[in-house]
């Protein structure tokens, strides 16, 4: 019987390896006639929606195809797209990054998740990252002939993860609006290059980090400062690597903890929520280039520390998004968990917050050591 099954798969291999050539000749060709688009970005105005793609660097450095158009909606506008394409058929399914323009944030973010989930192209672990002005400008400005958006983003991904910063996905993001009242997002802005970059075919804008957007049920909420968004990346992040300035000197965090928990009154009331952070940093630079004071640095670094992760509490209670997750430190130990809860929207902005933050500098990289 096994010698029979070994014949008959031979016998099928050997009557079908033309139509085989065939079929694989005709993907090949179906391939050949993609175009993959690599970056996606949505604006939106006056109930009108601009979508702009681009294409990514092309085999022996064809220029990425740039395209943008208004629309009725996502769909209308790849339609549109398609029509505008000046060749091959434009593929969605690899779209590394999907920018949404400051009122794209703030009006459509919930429909554009929906999209998103429902598409049988557009992936959910897409990264998102939320624009400073128009999503247009950023894909746009920032592609010339030698390098464009995608190019520019592949560098910031490799940068912020490097530098402790966190891009989040999209799927990220909808399953932390799912789970709480708030999420956050990295947010860039681009700037010119002229006068840095001398390089013709390149002086496209940079495409740089703008610190953290927060995200709402109801869109985006708001731009944390650079000092909030330390904070923030202190309490929800892995802020190793992390480049902060303190007194003068720049330091590398080299590991940082943050801890949550709910304080109570006597009657089991919610009374307060204390944050407490470690944070264990090295000198990289000196100001004037002379070794810094232990003592001094290490209290310094504590203190601004603790300046930057209250400043994050304070925004996330001002914005009414809990993207810091206060409500589930507070409420996990509570008494009357139910009744706290739904007194939450209430409780929540004037819950007092303390914040204590132990700050070392754990290698001063002193020669003289």
């Amino acid at each position: 019987m096994r010698r029979a099954a070994i014949i008959l798969y031979v016998s099928i291999f050997l009557l079908v390896p033309a139509g085989c050539d065939a079929s694989l000749e005709s993907d090949r060709h179906d391939v050949e006639r993609l175009l993959l688009i690599q970056t996606m970005g949505l604006d939106s105005e006056d109930g009108r929606l601009e979508m702009s793609v681009s294409s990514g660097l092309g085999p022996e450095e064809r220029p990425a195809l740039v395209m943008s158009t208004e629309a009725s909606g996502i769909e209308d506008a790849i339609a549109r797209l398609q029509n505008y394409s000046p060749e091959n058929q434009l593929f969605y399914a690899h779209v590394q990054y999907l920018l949404l323009g400051e009122d794209a944030a703030r009006q459509e973010l919930d429909n554009i998740i929906q999209w998103v989930d429902r598409s049988p192209t557009l992936r959910m672990d897409t990264d998102l990252l939320v624009v400073r002005g128009l999503a247009r400008d950023a894909v746009v400005d920032a592609s010339k002939q030698s390098t464009d958006i995608t190019q520019r983003l592949m560098s910031l991904d490799r940068q912020a993860r490097s530098l402790g910063w966190t891009m989040y996905t999209l799927r990220e993001v909808a399953a932390a609006l799912a789970e709480g009242d708030g999420a956050l997002c990295l947010a860039v802005e681009t700037v010119p290059t002229g006068g840095k970059v001398f390089t013709e075919e390149m002086q496209s804008d940079a495409v740089v980090p703008a610190g953290y957007a927060v995200l709402g049920p109801e869109g985006l909420a708001a731009f944390l400062s650079p000092e909030a968004s330390l904070g923030a990346e202190l309490l929800t992040g892995d802020p190793a690597g992390l480049l902060i300035t303190v007194e003068g000197s720049t330091m590398e965090v080299l590991e940082g903890t943050a801890e949550l928990s709910g304080e109570y009154a006597p009657d089991g009331t919610p009374a307060g929520l204390s944050v407490k952070c470690t944070l264990r940093t090295g000198v990289l630079e000196t100001a004037d280039g002379s070794p810094p004071d232990p003592e001094a640095l290490d209290r310094a670094l504590s203190e601004t520390a603790a300046r930057w992760v209250s400043e994050a509490m304070e925004q996330a209670r001002t914005s009414r998004c809990d993207y810091l997750g206060m409500k589930k430190a507070v409420l996990t130990t509570a008494a009357d968990r139910s009744r706290w809860g739904s007194e939450w929207p209430e409780l929540f902005p004037a819950l007092p917050v303390s914040v204590m933050v132990d700050g070392r500098v754990d290698r001063s990289y002193d020669l003289a050591e």
